[in-house]
């Protein structure tokens, strides 16, 4: 199954997208501070979810932020959640107050900051300094054909593909998609967590027990919140009620909805019996050493 997945020499690359230090990244992504991560202004009490992009980033930013505002929505409900919570590498030319670097400046402490890079691309004195980390992760079959819908909804950001998903499944085992290899990114940011107290969230966890992620949250986070607040919190985030809200799963964006399914187990629609043999036997070497287990459905 070695050559399953091989690329071809014509395969899917966006003439402005880069490579740095191996992994491969979007336009839209800062490099001043890839190249001088000691640009970012750390502080000691900031809170960062990361994630491989498609993984419920969404979802537990808007627990976290809600929980830290001890329930009360009337932030989560002022404005887009892109211009709540700054996304840190993010750097959109057509949307500047979007800038993660410059809106991480505006905000007040304690700050939630979102990112998507992998342990070694991201801020090390984060790290040194024991900011709070909240990394959560998603069974990669699902995450990869949540990520396709997104290449396609995206074509400003991520090129205009054209392929299959067939063809985006050879990308994405390769780690030619933007933040590169699904592997690395998770384990190394799944053992860093385990290794130094941070919260470790799995998506298929939070579907099957919310209210149980909301505790963990909270609990995490030094939150003592009520049972009733729990309830209310974990309530305004079901799915349901995130993809009803146009300040969550805003249309802006090349007019499409930032939300799709969120379900587990959508991978058998598009993994074929092969497709789904061969991905098994990647992922069983890959994964080999590591305790890290997921549900598939």
């Amino acid at each position: 199954m070695a050559d399953y997945f091989k690329l071809n020499p014509e395969y899917y690359q966006v003439p402005w997208h880069f490579t740095f230090k191996g992994v491969y990244l979007a336009k839209y992504v800062r490099k001043d501070t890839l190249e001088r991560p000691e640009l970012y202004e750390i502080k000691s009490d900031d809170i960062f979810v990361v994630s491989y992009p498609k993984s419920g980033t969404t979802w537990t930013l808007e627990l976290a932020q809600l929980i830290m505002n001890k329930g009360d929505p009337t932030y989560s409900e002022s404005e887009s959640h892109f211009d709540r919570i700054p996304f840190i590498e993010f750097n959109p030319e057509r949307y500047p107050k979007r800038n993660g670097f410059t809106a991480m400046q505006n905000i007040e402490s304690p700050r939630l900051l979102k990112s998507h890079l992998p342990i070694h691309l991201f801020p090390p004195q984060a790290l040194q300094m024991g900011c709070k980390v909240i990394f959560v992760a998603r069974n990669p079959k699902d995450t990869v054909v949540s990520y396709y819908h997104f290449y396609q909804a995206l074509p400003s950001l991520y090129g205009d593909y054209k392929g299959d998903f067939s063809g985006y499944l050879k990308l994405f085992v390769n780690g030619q998609v933007v933040y590169g290899d699904w592997f690395d990114h998770t384990l190394g940011w799944y053992n860093y967590v385990e290794e130094n107290n941070g919260l470790f969230l799995k998506y298929e966890d939070m579907k099957k027990n919310p209210s149980e992620t909301t505790v963990k949250i909270a609990e995490y986070l030094n939150c003592d919140l009520s049972d009733e607040i729990i309830d209310e919190i974990t309530g305004r985030c079901s799915f349901a009620r995130m993809k009803m809200s146009k300040l969550i799963n805003f249309e802006e964006v090349e007019g499409r909805p930032f939300l799709r399914k969120g379900a587990v187990g959508d991978w058998k629609n598009y993994f074929t019996v092969s497709e789904n043999e061969a991905f098994d036997e990647v992922y069983n070497e890959r994964m080999k050493d590591s305790r890290l287990t997921f549900d598939w459905e």
